[in-house]
């Protein structure tokens, strides 16, 4: 019974995740408060998961992994991508670096750096290189067992189940095959299936959605949208009016203007000044010098505390001495007052930004820039190479079984910490403790599932679908299991809910675990038909203007392709 009533438990934590109305984190806590409160797992047990040594590891090479942000090499390898010429030649060169740096590096640090040198590009259009910048990422990010979080939160699965920790490289027989056959893909398709913007078109910063008030005695109220000559502007375009509780869209030139009332306006906003000529017209800040304000136009990163918040409730002047101008979400028209929108991941902002933005420590935790402005300086080029080896050489030290990842990361944070090269503030900041909380509370939901025949019950129907006596049709069974759910949720999410059921599979059928497991991890990474399963892909959506379906066009021959190479070499490199 506690099995059927756990996994109903788990079909509602998959149902919220989906939805996306609360963070991730936030519903395994109450998955697991629930396991708790039910009798399903001791107090003890719980807070056990929370301090495995495996997951402390992983937070550890994160906060190791921020102070790379700091030094010369993503700089040094950005200026090299994009040159005059070969559009195949450029392709090349942009995936094979970043799958390369994205194999030992955070994956999500190397496409933000990369991304603001995409969009600004005279050479090429954003749209015909961000989608391959993200795949190329992912790609590249399963080529080692630190390249994402993903593979540290199989590895932590994988310890707490008692069993031998998964190398630094054991990934990569698989991983570098399949990274150079999705390279050579996007170099051939992409010139086809990607989306072919103009260049001056995808420069623009157009398709935003900016909103300004009508004061008090504007000459504006009381006059119709054509009257007012709101139908002849040049390079912005009146699309909604919010009056009250009231949302009048699409605005007719007929349409009263009323004092109060709040405008919305779409297009051009590198020529927010249009908004000047008209009289009693103020943006929502309600600051009218804010039009000749330093405008910073940025991405709301996938991880950001402010995801999920109100813009009017995110109180962006106090945070950042900033003020939101504009909006723009994917391809689709954001309905009602700016202030009341939900902010999500990959969100493209303008702000306005004053004096003391820049000073703010926690602008990088929220936002990616892609305007050229240097919010903080880079470590100096000595201190920088220096910090690139203290890295290379903690993992190197892992690698050779000197040490685990725990220790030997906890000395790399040790000697960057005292040379100076970070302080315990930045640290803070960067500190991601909702990734902490949600691997926590899934080893917890992994041990219930486990001890009540929940993961069973799952494999089981898995077997009854794929035939109990073919391995290899069991193995693809977890495979594209894994990769259903992740184009649904986040990777990190799905490799938690199906790492339980891969293993319990193995087991059922008297085969190793290691095909499994590693299927989790690749599956879980394997999202290329969605911008929602991945970081990467919600980070390059809005940037690159694309809609769902150019993620299908591309995505599907990668995702074929991937599948292909994953499923029939597995077997191979991990025999069952």
């Amino acid at each position: 019974m506690e099995a059927y009533l756990i996994l109903g438990l788990l079909a509602l934590l998959f149902i919220g995740l989906i939805t996306n109305k609360v963070r991730p984190e936030l519903l395994f806590v109450l998955a697991a408060a629930i396991c708790l409160f039910a009798g399903w797992i001791k107090p003890e047990k719980l807070l056990a998961k929370y301090s495995n040594e495996t997951l402390v590891g992983l937070i550890l090479l994160l906060q190791v992994s921020t102070v790379l942000e700091r030094t010369h090499l993503l700089p040094l390898f950005s200026r090299t991508i994009i040159r005059k010429g070969s559009f195949s030649a450029t392709m090349f060169r942009l995936t094979s670096i970043t799958a390369l740096l994205s194999s030992m590096l955070n994956n999500t640090a190397v496409v933000a750096a990369f991304m603001g040198i995409i969009k600004q590009n005279r050479h090429f259009a954003p749209s015909k290189l961000l989608i391959p910048l993200s795949y190329a990422a992912i790609v590249g990010g399963v080529m080692t067992l630190v390249g994402t979080s993903t593979n540290l939160i199989v590895n932590s699965f994988v310890v707490e189940a008692g069993l031998p920790s998964l190398g630094l490289f054991d990934f990569i027989w698989v991983g570098l095959p399949l990274a150079a056959l999705i390279i050579l893909y996007l170099v051939v398709a992409g010139r086809w299936f990607l989306p072919k913007q103009e260049l001056e078109e995808a420069n623009q910063q157009g398709d935003f959605f900016l909103e300004a008030d009508v004061v008090q005695g504007s000459r504006l109220a009381g006059k119709s949208v054509a009257a007012n000559g709101m139908r002849q502007m040049d390079y912005l375009f009146l699309a909604e009016i919010v009056r009250g509780d009231r949302l009048i869209s699409p605005v007719t030139p007929e349409e009263i203007v009323y004092e109060g009332d709040s405008l919305v306006f779409t297009g051009d906003i590198s020529q927010i000044q249009e908004l000047l000529k008209y009289d009693g017209l103020e943006l929502h800040s309600g600051i009218h010098a804010i039009l000749r304000s330093n405008l910073q136009e940025v991405v709301v990163r996938h991880n950001a505390p402010i995801i999920g918040q109100q813009v009017k409730e995110a109180q962006f002047r106090t945070k950042f001495d900033a003020v939101i101008v504009a909006v723009r979400r994917g391809d689709n028209q954001l309905p009602g007052k700016i202030g009341e929108l939900v902010l999500q991941p990959g969100d493209n902002l303008v702000l306005a930004v004053g004096n003391e933005f820049e000073k703010h420590e926690n602008i990088r935790r929220n936002f990616v820039f892609l305007s050229e402005v240097e919010l903080e300086d880079l470590l100096p080029p000595s201190q920088s190479w220096m910090a690139v080896a203290i890295f290379l050489g903690g993992i190197a030290v892992s690698a050779f079984g000197l040490l685990p990842l725990f220790q030997s990361m906890l000395l790399a944070l040790f000697a960057m910490l005292g040379l100076g090269f970070v302080r315990i503030k930045h640290l803070k900041n960067s500190l991601n403790l909702g990734l902490l909380l949600m691997i926590g509370s899934s080893l917890g939901l992994a041990e219930v599932m486990t001890n009540y025949g929940a993961d069973k019950v799952i494999s089981d129907a898995i077997l009854a679908i794929t035939g109990s006596d073919s391995p290899q049709w069991a193995l693809a069974g977890v495979f594209l299991a894994t990769l259903f759910v992740t184009e649904l949720i986040t990777n990190n999410a799905a490799a938690a809910l199906m790492f339980p059921i891969a293993l319990a599979t193995s087991q059922a059928m008297g085969l190793s675990y290691l095909p499994f497991v590693m299927a989790v991890a690749y599956g879980a990474s394997a999202s290329f038909l969605t911008p929602v399963g991945y970081q990467t892909n919600m980070m390059v959506f809005t940037l690159g203007k694309y809609r769902f379906t150019d993620f299908i066009k591309i995505g599907l021959g990668v995702s074929i392709l991937y599948s292909i190479v994953v499923i029939w070499l597995l077997p191979q490199v991990f025999p069952f």
